[in-house]
């Protein structure tokens, strides 16, 4: 049975990464295959507006030539609707007409630029326009206007048409949308499982409760039974009583896991040494192979809620023994004051210590290295601590001589507002 459920969820875990893989994929795929086409069309948009100023050119010594207007405008129309900027000056250099809606600059009077000297003009909008035109040179080749007679009459500066611009930035923009798409999906399937995993913590903390319910009753009828029989002053019977106690603080520990808890507890140096002595007591059938002992202790004010914050630090220590090799070696618990305020809690033990490979997936909903466990207890201390406590949580060390925890717990102050903190806030550790 624990080899099918961990198959099962390590299944689960592989269709999660390769759907997240797929989809990474194929949103790199849509953004290159849609960028290589813009980039194409973008090509044949500046090749046509080529084509089109080069047709221009040659029907410019016609328009030049012409003695009604009305042959012109038909044509510098269709020119201003491509959207093609271009400047024809004569051979000394002296602009005379360009297309002032693409382009922006009005033209003055054919009188007026008939006095403009180009080398030095005293106009502002020629002298606009000549900077332009040597611009355009230095994307563009001009071309030369040439008569039926062969004769040259000027030259036609052209620049990009304003629609193979707007194209050139096309792959870029397209780029930005794809990568805010991706990140809106990301974002969205981050939300999805962080919403799953809480469903999923609070109906196994929930289910657990309520199946712990009726033999922890029905214990504690056998307890009162045992207690009329031999006395309430005998070693097992008080013994029996902790661990029905612990039992009940354990079901009230799940019953709360998913709902809004109450910070209520401040003496936090007194819960590590309750959870310390439980162990203690239980560790001489261990052959007192395992010291448990404490370090330093809290000052400052700190809020915590007892029963799930005591099951944090249970579960840590029994973490540490778990990791001790041949059962043998020692648990440390250092608590300080934070300069900031707030604790800080060190649980380091002398095991096997966690490989690198793993180290960073402790706390994933699932993950274990116990051939039987169901990865939920670290998973479970972090959503206490961050979630409930506005805390942090993470490895400090790890090498082959231990293992160090640290938790960071905020001050009383920083968590005035602690019993409005919803336990389904996405604070990271």
């Amino acid at each position: 049975m624990g080899k099918l459920s961990g198959h099962l969820r390590f299944s689960w875990l592989r269709k999660r990464y390769l759907f997240n893989i797929y989809l990474l994929l194929g949103s790199i795929s849509i953004v290159v295959a849609t960028t290589i086409f813009t980039i194409r069309v973008s090509k044949s948009v500046e090749r046509q507006s080529y084509l089109t100023t080069e047709l221009f050119s040659n029907l410019a010594s016609r328009l030049l030539l012409a003695v009604d207007v009305d042959e012109v405008e038909p044509v510098i129309a269709i020119i201003n609707e491509i959207e093609v900027p271009f400047i024809i000056t004569d051979n000394s250099g002296r602009p005379f007409l360009w297309n002032e809606p693409v382009i922006g600059i009005p033209v003055p009077s054919f009188e007026q630029l008939l006095l403009v000297n180009p080398s030095s003009p005293t106009n502002p909008a020629v002298a606009e326009i000549l900077t332009m035109a040597a611009a355009f040179d230095q994307e563009q080749e001009p071309f030369a206007i040439v008569s039926p007679a062969g004769q040259r009459l000027g030259t036609l500066h052209y620049g990009q048409s304003a629609l193979s611009m707007r194209i050139r930035y096309m792959p870029y923009l397209e780029l930005m949308i794809m990568a805010l798409f991706f990140l809106v999906i990301v974002w969205a399937l981050q939300g999805r499982k962080d919403a799953e995993q809480k469903a999923l913590f609070a109906g196994m903390a929930k289910e657990t409760a309520h199946q712990l319910g009726t033999p922890l009753t029905s214990i504690m009828g056998w307890v009162a039974l045992l207690e009329e029989k031999v006395g309430s002053d005998d070693d097992v019977i008080i013994e029996l009583h902790q661990d029905v106690n612990r039992l009940s603080r354990i079901s009230a520990r799940f019953s709360q896991i998913g709902s809004r808890p109450k910070l209520e507890d401040t003496d936090f140096t007194g819960l590590v040494d309750e959870g310390i002595e439980y162990f203690r007591r239980r560790l001489p059938q261990m052959g007192g192979r395992v010291q448990l002992r404490r370090e330093g202790d809290v000052s400052n004010p700190v809020r915590f809620n007892r029963d799930l914050m005591g099951w944090v630090i249970e579960n840590l220590i029994k973490n540490g023994i778990d990791a001790l090799i041949d059962g043998k070696g020692t648990i440390t618990i250092k608590l300080s004051d934070r300069s900031q305020g707030g604790a800080l809690m060190l649980v380091s033990d002398t095991g096997r210590g966690i490989p690198a490979r793993v180290g960073k997936k402790v706390f994933e909903p699932g993950f274990t290295t116990k051939k039987r466990g169901w990865g939920m207890g670290l998973a479970l201390v972090k959503r206490i601590v961050v979630q409930y406590h506005g805390g942090r949580i993470n490895i400090a060390s790890t090498s082959r001589h231990g293992t160090t925890f640290q938790v960071l717990l905020p001050s009383a102050g920083d968590l005035a507002g602690a019993d409005e903190i919803s336990p389904y806030s996405d604070q990271r550790s």
